[in-house]
């Protein structure tokens, strides 16, 4: 290492110094800890107390077949995860991150042996991550770990543990990632294997998950949740929650817009949670959103929505969207919007032809923000512009206490957003 002195004179230190090695052992496992496991095994052998670091101090074991793969040597990756996991003793490792791929039959079994193991093996987290097959991936019955994210592909099932003699085990699981799979048919209900099974859990994140009947409804009864994530739960129908320390709710893409002309769809919302104070919601609401026992009261963080400045009142979500900013007037310090400009093409698709003499200014439904200091807009307008001075200004009226003002332009044609109720 290079050094310059006072009088501009630069020293160079000695090449043998070894500054590593004067680091104490919990940190040089920690460094080893951010390395893919090949790296670290070949660090190791650097001496005998680098080899004394792995497992002893390592707090993290990374396997990945694309750090084989880059190598030359995927082949090998089904021996590094053995080995990897045969120098951990019982119940030790203290996160895991499994990131592999299936070809054949052999690759399948030799997947479901590695899952299996983690598992068991993990003492704080576990991550999974398929990044190709197609297969059913069985959750086990029991896990040490606190924390668990599964990302699978759709063409992989996750087979939830059914109820029987042998009880599931999930007593210190606080979070939990769901993403990109789906549950086969016949699955018991999502909600049940949550509410029995893991009775810790603070945070839950479902991404693009599909389940048929195991999604249709989501009852969700828990005193420790505190997060609630759902993005692109397809199918879902009912989500009825009571949570009363739950502070944060994210829904976005779960339901199709409401169509007037179907009396079978019966989609609704209830969330019972008096200490909520985040709410993130973007795009299709359901028929009926309920928030009894003041569960709004407390929100300080409104984001998600989108607000069109010409239409209807009672198309697509502004309904829904004006309900949450009412509720939400006299609290929400913290307000996120997408502002939608339409243009005339947009309007004639929104509306057709016939109905523009129906069009009205929407913003005069928005209600006075008089608590917002910080407000983000994305401002979104069609392939003719929009006169945006005045919809800005409509809004900044309506916020009067804000201090900092976000604003993203985001043009693009908007005609891509025709009725979904009628593709």
């Amino acid at each position: 290492m290079k050094k310059r002195l006072a009088n501009g004179s630069i020293k160079c230190d000695s090449p043998g110094v070894d500054r590593l090695s004067g680091l104490p052992d919990d940190v040089l496992g920690r460094i080893l800890g951010f390395l893919p496991t090949p790296l670290a095994v070949r660090a190791t052998q650097l001496s005998r107390r680098w080899r004394r670091l792995w497992p002893a101090h390592v707090l993290a074991l990374n396997l990945s077949v694309q750090d084989c793969k880059n190598r030359g040597v995927g082949v090998r990756f089904p021996d590094l995860c053995a080995r990897a996991l045969a120098r951990f003793p019982i119940f030790s490792i203290p996160s895991i991150s499994l990131e592999f791929c299936t070809r054949d039959q052999i690759g399948v079994g030799k997947a479901q042996a590695w899952y299996a193991e983690a598992m068991e093996r993990a003492a704080g987290s576990v991550s999974v991550t398929l990044l190709r097959g197609a297969f059913t991936l069985a959750l086990p019955r029991f896990t040490q770990a606190e924390a668990l994210s599964l990302t699978l592909t759709h063409r992989i099932d996750l087979e939830l543990p059914a109820a029987g003699d042998d009880p599931v085990h999930f007593g210190r699981l606080t979070e939990l990632v769901l993403a990109t799979m789906q549950l086969p048919a016949g699955s018991p209900p999502l909600h049940e294997f949550l509410s029995s099974s893991c009775p810790r859990l603070r945070r839950l994140r479902l991404s693009c998950v599909r389940g048929g009947e195991a999604v249709r409804a989501l009852v969700l009864r828990s005193d420790p949740l505190v997060e609630l994530d759902l993005n692109n739960v397809d199918g879902m129908e009912r989500l009825d929650v009571a949570a009363p320390n739950l502070q944060s709710l994210s829904v976005r893409s779960c339901f199709r817009f409401p169509r007037s002309n179907d009396v079978d769809e019966d989609t609704e919302v209830v969330v019972s949670a008096p200490r909520m104070d985040s709410v993130c919601w973007y795009r299709s609401y359901p028929k009926r959103l309920a928030t009894p026992d003041g569960s709004l009261a407390r929100v300080r963080r409104l984001s998600g929505l989108k607000l069109a400045t010409l239409g209807r009142s009672d198309m697509f979500d502004f309904p829904y969207t004006m309900q949450l900013l009412q509720a939400c007037s006299l609290t929400t310090q913290h307000l996120e919007l997408d502002l939608v400009l339409p243009d005339e093409m947009t309007l004639d698709n929104w509306l057709g032809p016939e109905e523009r003499g129906s069009c009205e200014d929407l913003m005069r439904y928005v209600p006075p923000l008089p608590r917002v200091t910080v407000l983000s807009l994305k401002v979104r307008w069609g392939v003719s512009g929009g006169d945006i001075g005045p919809c800005l200004a409509s809004v900044l009226s309506r916020v009067p206490s804000v201090a900092t003002i976000h604003v993203e332009p985001a043009p693009y044609c908007l005609t891509v957003l025709v009725r979904e109720n009628s593709i």
